[in-house]
């Protein structure tokens, strides 16, 4: 067998004019000269070029350890080819068999057209080296002195450092393929299909050292993943399939943020051992997200409610292209595990997805008029529109900004909201004086104040439209080494220990005779990887141009392929074009994961688990979920393909094969039942709370005592009762009023608050949403808003259909910044937002931290409310607490996030009821001072204080939380804890009071079990 060659590291960039190599290069006050390759060392500057710089066309083969983008073929219209070793410049301080063992080569940069003189060309040398058990690679900066500075670092970050944001193509370098690949174990597992509060479908393909999740990512995944146990930790990237829209990537900012929580803090961890150690600081982790057009677009809306800095994240947007004339079948992406071949189909029609926002095109970037344009200025300004998105998505997650750096500015100069310091005596101090625009003379004095972070610094983002296309992904795995022959080993003179390991790895070893035994002697032939296929076709319109795609010919990209998994809009299934291709795929299993074959199973089995011991209980305030283990209407006939099971594995490696032995269970609800029957205490303390509550004497008593109380039928459902992130047991933010006569009102909507409303409501619920008049967000934290598109989109779908409702608008009252993400998301799609009424705090009462406001009559007149009334609360930038005053006399009031307030205490006097935030429970009251939340106990003092008849506890922290005993006194006043999927009247709050005794057992045992087992 032939000895297969390690590739060469090269990298290659080409720009629009041309520039001297050996001049310096400029920037930030510094002196950057070229750069030359060995050795470890220091850790570098950050380097960031000018705007102006603009690079054309890139290209990266060859690097260790990393994954590679390579851009479509293209005519090299570079500068110099890569200089042999022999032609390096003699400073590398290298001897040449060095120079030729280690490959050096190098990058040369080039400046665009308005650079200046300042701004020539550059070089970069690189080299490969081993750094212990760990490859790495190695950068030598010469200064403008000649001196050198060594240093370690991975390429990708350092050309990210100098041009962040800039590079048309994600920069991210690949491994050399090894002589003899290990054989590794992988298989790719199915963890969601379309359900009610799991409307995507989710895989994850295991490495031992890396994971990758593919498919979609929708609301509700990031909570599929905690209860199918799918570690997050090792997934470093995301293929995400079908047309980028909410459905398929609605979850996508909420796992992002979870995901850049826990590498942020291990990075932290990682560089804090380091120091101790003195030891070169280790690379830091981070991620990439693969998906298709307008990827970076949504990414980007979310800069302002987005900002991390420990984990960088890149994402690649696939595009169409004419492949019919293809021939050289080099992958997409390729890493040291697989190899990634992107399909992109757009449909038959070739449209755009329908949108509409004449509303407020005004209001955004203008963008040139495609008629006015030729084909080239037309990719020069898509071209630059891209590269601010990528800028402003490399700086949400990996920029140098410092929230404790302060800048001097004049009073005038400083953007509001802000905190400013000015100072005194030598000492700084925070400034209390007079503002402008508040009505008291002021003074333009010198102050400081901290730089907004970058995201807040782009205004608006570049138009787009929605794009139709759906990408589609082959994987395979790289080729596989053949078994190793001992027995022939032995015979040629090699023995056993280091020089096996050493042929197994591609190197010849030399006998104590002198023979010299090369791998191909003892090794059996490599073998192709298998594969498998992950298509998503949205409508039968996307059929005929995926049958038609040139991949399903080329051996190089289908050989070995053994599976496909399809992800099937409504419909699809039955096109028989589809059935007939699979039918031809001989030797491939296909799964088909589609609402037309997977039930609406209850996908997160232990909430459910709960809410049915809870329905035991008390049935009229716990329903159980709504769900069907079985589909709508079954298939008829028999079919190519199986449905999707969750759980379902395919093992790639070693061996292809298909296991079920993983396969998730439906929910035995009657076991469950049973099981929960058999808790004697917890039943008999039910039994003689429902006698209780059902006399006729205990209602007419309650009748009296709550006969004042306006609107006693108003009900409460309490669809998201936890903090931070969804976990097993307690979704995110999410509380819904209907109010018979008025209109239904939802006060936040955190992440799939959708799915939520699916299954409390099950077909009841358009009508809900027919009757759904206003969305209230209290501030711009992700648990709290990440459901509101998909609200808006059912809503909007919903009333769409009956002409007495086509007409009507939801109104979203929020933070500015909150409808500006709505505003920007509808370039991405047309989820609604046309019909959306946005009603915000004025601009003027947002340039204070305290403040008071109260919605003009005119703007809450189609709510069916009297007045909105909201203050600002102690929690974050934008936070607001508001009270609902409707024309009878009921009266919400609503926390949000915060700390007690004495504002919020004010205006929501003698409030009919109070739904508060308790997230801590009392012995924790320094973590909710620190992080701005309240404890149990807070919250029922702002109860006390505000004199509210009925107080709704929720928010908590993601476990169960310890059921409060209110002390009353002789008020009417009523305190109840919130479950998800809780349902309960005004009216009946004081009945829930009789079930507490049954609450508190029935959670006794499981909270302890609960916590001694780590589960949230």
């Amino acid at each position: 067998m032939p000895q297969r060659k390690a590739p060469a590291t090269s990298f290659r960039m080409s720009s629009r004019s041309s520039g001297s190599p050996d001049d310096s290069l400029r920037c930030g006050g510094q002196v950057l000269s070229s750069m030359v390759g060995a050795g470890t060392g220091l850790q570098p500057p950050r380097y960031k070029l000018k705007r102006r710089l603009i690079f054309q066309k890139f290209e990266v083969t060859g690097l260790p350890d990393y994954g590679i983008i390579r851009s479509p073929p293209a005519p090299p219209s570079f500068a110099p080819p890569v200089p042999p070793c022999s032609t390096l410049p003699s400073s590398l301080g290298l001897a040449d068999s060095t120079r030729e063992h280690i490959g050096l080569t190098h990058i040369s940069f080039t400046p665009g057209p308005s650079a200046s003189s300042k701004f020539p060309a550059q070089i970069l040398y690189i080299s490969k080296s081993q750094f212990q058990h760990h490859r790495s690679n190695a950068l030598r900066r010469t200064t403008h002195n000649g001196t050198s500075i060594s240093l370690r670092e991975r390429i990708a970050d350092r050309i990210s450092r100098l041009v962040p944001g800039e590079l048309t193509r994600t920069i991210c370098a690949s491994p050399p393929k090894p002589l003899y690949p290990n054989t590794m174990k992988c298989w790719l597992q199915i963890f969601s299909t379309p359900t009610a509060d799991t409307p995507g479908t989710s895989i994850v393909l295991h490495f031992d050292q890396k994971r990758y999740l593919i498919g979609n990512v929708g609301e509700g995944t990031q909570r599929a993943t905690v209860q199918r146990k799918v570690g997050l930790q090792k997934v470093g990237n995301i293929f995400l399939t079908g047309v980028v829209g909410w459905d398929t990537v609605g979850g996508l900012l909420g796992m992002i943020l979870t995901v850049a929580d826990v590498v942020s803090a291990r990075n932290e961890n990682i560089a804090h051992l380091d120091a101790k150690k003195k030891k070169v600081p280790a690379e830091k982790a981070w991620m990439s997200i693969h998906g298709g057009k307008n990827l970076n677009h949504l990414l980007a809306t979310a800069r302002c409610f987005i900002f991390r800095k420990g984990m960088p994240l890149r994402a690649t947007e696939f595009r169409s292209r004419d492949e019919t004339q293809r021939k050289n079948w080099d992958p997409t992406y390729e890493d040291d595990c697989i190899k990634v071949w992107d399909m992109v189909i757009d449909p038959e029609n070739g449209s755009a997805r329908k949108r509409s926002h004449d509303e407020f095109s005004d209001t955004v970037p203008e963008a040139s008029s495609d008629s006015t344009l030729n084909a080239e200025e037309r990719a020069d300004r898509d071209e630059r529109y891209d590269r601010l998105r990528q800028s402003v998505v490399h700086d949400m997650f990996d920029s140098d900004w410092r929230m404790d750096a302060l800048v001097q500015k004049k009073l005038s100069e400083v953007a509001l909201p802000a905190t400013i310091f000015i100072r005194k005596d030598g000492k700084i101090e925070k400034y209390t004086g007079p503002m402008p625009g508040s009505g008291v003379e002021w003074s333009d004095v010198d102050v400081l104040v901290r730089n907004p972070w970058p995201g807040a610094m782009i205004d608006e983002l570049p138009p787009t439209q929605p794009s139709a296309s759906s990408v589609c992904y082959i994987i395979k795995g790289h080729p596989q080494r053949g078994k190793f022959d001992a027995p022939a080993a032995l015979k040629l003179g090699v023995k056993k220990g280091p020089s096996f390991r050493d042929l197994t790895m591609g190197k010849s070893v030399t006998t104590e005779d002198g023979k010299v035994v090369t791998p191909e002697m003892v090794m059996g032939p490599t073998r192709e990887s298998s594969g498998f296929a992950i298509i998503e076709l949205p409508t039968t319109a996307y059929v005929g141009p995926l049958i038609d795609r040139p991949e399903w010919s080329s051996n190089e990209v289908m050989n070995e392929v053994k599976a496909a998994i399809w992800i099937l809009g409504p419909g699809v299934t039955e096109d028989t074009r589809l059935q007939e291709f699979m039918k031809k795929q001989k030797g491939m299993k296909h799964i088909v994961s589609s609402k037309d074959c997977c039930p609406n199973y209850l996908a997160m089995e232990s909430p459910a688990t709960s809410a049915i011991k809870l329905s035991l209980i008390d049935s009229d305030r716990f329903p159980i979920p709504k769900f069907k283990n079985t589909v709508e209407q079954p298939l008829e006939g028999p079919k190519p393909f199986e449905a999707a099971r969750p759980g379902l594995i395919f093992d790639i490696e070693p061996r292809f094969q298909e296991r079920d032995d993983q396969v998730v269970p439906l929910l035995n609800t009657i076991k469950v039942v049973e099981e929960a029957r058999d808790n004697k205490e917890v039943m008999d303390l039910a039994k003689i709370a429902q006698t209780q509550v059902s006399a006729e004497d205990y209602q007419n008593k309650l009748d009296e005592r709550q006969r004042d109380i306006p609107s006693k039928d108003a009900e409460i459902v309490t669809l998201g009762t936890g903090s931070a992130v969804p976990s097993k047991y307690r979704n995110v933010s999410a509380t819904l009023l209907r109010v018979p006569g008025y209109g239904t009102y939802l006060f936040d909507c955190g992440e799939n608050t959708l799915g939520q409303l699916k299954r409390v409501f099950g077909d009841e619920l358009p009508d809900v949403l027919r009757d759904l008049k206003a969305i209230w967000i209290s501030h711009l934290h992700a648990d709290h808003h990440l459901g509101t598109a998909a609200v808006i989109k059912a809503w909007a779908a919903e009333t769409s259909k009956d002409d007495l409702t086509k007409n009507n608008r939801l109104h979203v009252v929020a933070h500015d910044s909150m409808t500006k993400w709505l505003r920007e998301y509808s370039e991405v799609e047309d989820f609604g937002y046309s019909r959306v009424s946005p009603m915000m705090i004025s601009q003027l009462k947002q340039r204070f931290h305290s403040f008071n406001h109260t919605f003009a009559p005119e703007e809450v007149k189609e709510l069916g409310i009297a007045s909105i009334q909201a203050v600002a609360v102690q929690h974050c930038n934008g936070a607001a607490a508001v009270v609902f005053n409707f024309p009878n006399g009921f009266k919400v009031a609503y926390s949000g996030d915060c700390r007690p307030s004495r504002d919020f205490i004010r205006i929501g006097q003698n409030a009919t009821l109070l739904i508060h935030e308790a997230t801590f429970d009392d012995e924790l009251q320094s973590d909710a001072y620190a992080k701005k939340h309240c404890t149990t106990s807070d919250a029922l003092n702002v109860g006390r204080e505000m004199d509210a008849r009925r107080i709704l506890l929720t928010h908590f922290s993601q476990r169960y939380q310890k059921i409060p005993v209110m002390d009353n006194g002789e008020r009417d006043q009523v305190a109840i804890v919130a479950f998800d999927y809780m349902r309960v009247k005004i009216g009946d709050f004081a009945k829930m009071e009789a079930f507490k005794p049954a609450l508190m057992k029935l959670y006794e045992n499981e909270i302890t079990s609960l916590e001694e087992n780590g589960h949230n």
